[in-house]
This record gives structure tokens, C-alpha cells and sequence, in this order.
């Protein structure tokens, strides 16, 4: 990639800036989602949004609803997405209590009460559990561009990468919402 050995000394300063602070981000991330303690908040239920998938029948043309995939929660502050199997039905309360992170305010779990009962609303993938391989590859990423902050050529993938990360990692927390509506 000989474009990278063209770049002037004040862009290449600027890549290395950014990815220290690409690295500094997910440090914050991965502690406000490991370490630190999360805060519950009750939340009053403003909405709630069906997400059903559709198919084609690729013989007749045809398209078909499919079953209910998920349900989106829009409380006052948060949106909560979950699974649709539950063992009760989610659509009777109110409010839900969000147990969220400190400093990002993800929001890890949901509950809902009913009849004095409790129940965990399950939820789907999520920075916080199935999808924390987001952070971490974007994490080690940033630690190799600071790592490679002499050659000129991995630094700038480094930066791609790590803009392509950065807005997957934004979605997944809920900060760029506005793209999936």
C-alpha cells in the first residue's frame, strides 16, 4: 500500500491520537460493563414495537409473517429490546425496572412485576453478553495501532478498523439507534 508512505507527518500524528483514544474508549467500556456496579432504575413503559420476520415463497411469490422475533420496550429514557417467549405476558404492566451500567448507561437486564412476582424480561443479543466480542476486537485493535505506530501501512488499517468498530460498537450500545428505524 505505498499510499500510506505519502500521508503527511500530521495525519499520521492525528491516526496514532485517535487510536489511543479508541483505546482509552474501550477501556472505559470494558470496565463500566465488567467491574463497575450497575444502578436500577423503574421506568414507565411508553411503547411497545413487534419485530416479525417476513419471508418469500420463492415458488408462488408469496410473503409470509412469520413468528413474533422480538419485542422493543421504549420506556422514557431506554430502549429495551427482548425475546418473545416468556413464560408470561409482558404486555400487562406498566413500567419495567432497567438495570443499567454506570457509565454508559447500557442497559443489561430488564424486569418486569406481576401479581407480586418478579420476572427477568430475556434479552437478546446485547453488548453486555453475546456480542462483548465487539469491544474486545475493537479493543485489540486499537492496541495494535498504538503498537504500530511506526509502520505507516498497519496504522492505517488500524484506523479503518477501527471506525468500522466504533459505529458497530455505537449501534450495538444503543447511541446510533436511528439506523435500524
Amino acid at each position: 500500500m505505498a499510499y500510506a508512505e505519502t500521508l503527511p507527518p500530521s495525519v499520521l500524528k492525528l491516526f496514532r491520537c485517535f487510536n489511543a483514544c479508541c483505546l482509552l474508549l474501550t477501556v472505559l467500556v470494558c470496565l463500566d460493563i465488567l467491574a463497575l456496579p450497575r444502578i436500577a432504575y423503574r421506568e414507565k413503559i411508553i411503547s411497545r414495537e413487534a419485530i416479525y420476520s417476513t419471508t418469500r415463497n420463492r415458488f408462488t411469490g408469496r410473503v409470509y409473517r412469520t413468528k413474533l422475533d422480538n419485542i422493543i420496550l421504549t420506556t422514557e429514557n431506554f430502549r429495551f429490546p427482548y425475546h418473545r417467549v416468556q413464560n408470561f405476558n409482558p404486555s400487562e404492566a406498566d413500567s419495567v425496572r432497567l438495570v443499567t451500567t454506570v457509565l454508559f448507561k447500557i442497559v443489561d437486564r430488564g424486569y418486569m412485576r406481576r401479581f407480586d412476582e418478579e420476572m427477568e424480561l430475556k434479552l437478546g443479543a446485547g453488548i453486555s453478553g453475546s456480542t462483548i466480542f465487539v469491544p474486545i476486537t475493537f479493543g485489540l485493535t486499537a492496541l495494535f495501532g498504538v503498537a504500530m505506530r511506526r509502520n505507516k501501512e498497519q496504522l492505517l488499517n488500524a484506523v479503518v478498523v477501527n471506525i468500522i468498530l466504533i459505529i458497530i460498537q455505537l449501534w450495538l450500545t444503543g447511541y446510533l439507534s436511528f439506523i435500524s428505524t
